[in-house]
């Protein structure tokens, strides 16, 4: 069975936490209720510490290649017209 999302488990821990402000619950189901959302809390911590990862890498990434394309660029403004091959440079030292 799939892991319920991030979305299921915050809507299940918003519904633990209104019957808990109603007060009217006995003990029992109170802490009962607590302890629940609080295993609810631990789960989404670590929905949100993955996703934050997730994000992380893919800023590095995009770093990464925003690095390469400007060091791609300025080869090319700095030599926009490459001197093209000799004819014979071709299968030369085969």
């Amino acid at each position: 069975m799939p892991e319920p999302s991030f979305d299921a488990l915050y809507a299940e821990l918003e519904e633990k936490a209104r019957r808990l402000e109603q007060g009217n619950l006995p003990l029992e189901e109170s802490l009962r209720l607590y302890e629940d959302g609080a295993k609810l809390v631990d789960r989404l911590r670590v929905i949100l510490e993955k996703a934050e990862l997730q994000v992380k890498t893919l800023q590095n990434r995009l770093e990464e290649d925003q690095f390469e394309l400007r060091e791609v660029e300025e080869a090319y403004e700095a030599d926009p017209h490459p001197p093209a091959p000799s004819p014979g440079a071709a299968g030369e030292g085969e």
